[in-house]
């Protein structure tokens, strides 16, 4: 590694701050064109370097695009640790449900055009390694809500188990997910149409039905005693199952 005094650091300075210019050239045209308009010319541009230099930094776009995806969700995950806890906690279970879904709406608020542009990139994307990375931090998001949740489940009558509450929380954000993408016109969104109820109703709908989930969580189904050895089940019809019935001690 080269010493800040060799006569290479100057150029490694240069070339990392060429590639942090392309990154945030691409982050910036992702948001406001959609991954179509990620394009190696434009993206050159906008960070006012040569297309060429493109090509000394990664080896191909969709080395720039997963680096810009990559810078993206560290960020958001680092802002969303110290904002969970700070949003999240309040005096009671409502207040704490209210401040998840404000998170999960922010995540789709701030950067709609990246987010969009993300899932369609996770769909397509042929590295194993940058989609591992891009999902664990995505399910990491998911956590801190989780945790944050887990401290109020803990007062109420019946705990729910950290599996229902990591339901609750995909819940919270799959249904905001959606809600932003039809409210933004997404043309990738399974429901097309306006949305029938402005964001801040929908919020304290989806509040509701966290808490009220979380209060009252699906109990496992119980399990029927298997059928006594030596019996025959009847198998032609209710009044057959009937008489089976009464015929049992």
């Amino acid at each position: 590694m080269a010493s800040p005094d060799s006569p290479l650091a100057p150029r490694q300075a240069r070339s990392r701050a060429t590639a942090e210019a392309l990154v945030a050239a691409t982050i910036k045209i992702l948001e406001s064109g959609g991954l179509d308009a990620a394009l190696i010319p434009d993206i050159a541009e906008a960070a006012r370097v040569a297309p060429a230099s493109v090509y000394r930094r990664f080896a191909d776009k969709d080395a720039l695009l997963r680096a810009a995806f990559l810078q993206v969700l560290r960020r958001s995950h680092e802002a969303n640790r110290e904002r969970a806890w700070g949003q999240v906690l309040g005096a009671s279970l409502r207040e704490a449900a209210a401040g998840v879904v404000e998170l999960c709406f922010q995540q789709y608020r701030t950067m709609p055009g990246t987010v969009a542009a993300l899932e369609r990139f996770l769909e397509t994307d042929t590295d194993p390694d940058f989609v591992r990375e891009a999902r664990a931090l995505l399910r990491a998001n998911i956590e801190l809500i989780v945790d944050a949740l887990l401290v109020y489940c803990r007062e109420l009558a019946h705990v729910p188990s950290k599996k229902v509450v990591r339901f609750a929380a995909f819940h919270c954000g799959s249904s905001a997910q959606l809600y932003m993408r039809v409210k933004l016109r997404d043309p990738q969104a399974l429901w097309h149409g306006e949305p029938r109820m402005s964001e801040a109703e929908f919020a304290r709908f989806l509040a509701h039905s966290l808490v009220t989930f979380l209060e009252h969580p699906p109990k496992h189904p119980a399990k029927h005693p298997p059928y006594p050895r030596g019996r025959v089940l009847p198998t032609t019809g209710t009044r057959a199952v009937r008489k089976k019935a009464r015929e049992s001690p």
